[in-house]
């Protein structure tokens, strides 16, 4: 099994899902099929009760999981189909995203909590 955005090209693999997780993942895409309210989808596939946290120790585990990475997609496209997301960004935007990504990264290198959270992995 394979999710495919047609208007992005983003392509992820899904085989070897277990059987609540296939479930769990056919229901998402009817729903994002009958183009359900955004915000619905999101409690729906984001929310405390989501299979997507079975078993997982960690946010880093969530995140990585192939079936969230088709989820999120799935929930930005219901986004940008609903008008709550923007579709395409600006060279101008990118920069502005950029160096805003910058001085955050920098404020929290040299804030208080610096010492702390030394032992945390990039995120890029």
């Amino acid at each position: 099994m394979k999710y495919v955005n047609s208007d992005t090209g983003l392509e992820i693999e899904l085989t070897g899902l277990t059987e609540e997780k296939t479930k769990f993942y056919r229901q998402a895409l009817e729903k994002f099929r009958k183009n359900v309210d955004w915000l619905v989808f999101e409690e729906f596939v984001f929310g405390p009760m989501s299979p997507l946290y079975s078993g997982r120790k960690s946010r880093l585990e969530v995140i990585e999981d192939r079936l969230y990475l088709a989820l999120e997609d799935m929930w930005l496209q219901l986004g940008v189909q609903q008008g709550m997301v923007k579709a395409e960004t600006t060279q101008e935007d990118h920069a502005i995203g950029k160096r805003g990504q910058e001085n955050r990264g920098r404020q929290a290198a040299d804030g208080p909590n610096a010492a702390r959270n030394g032992h945390l992995a990039a995120t890029r």
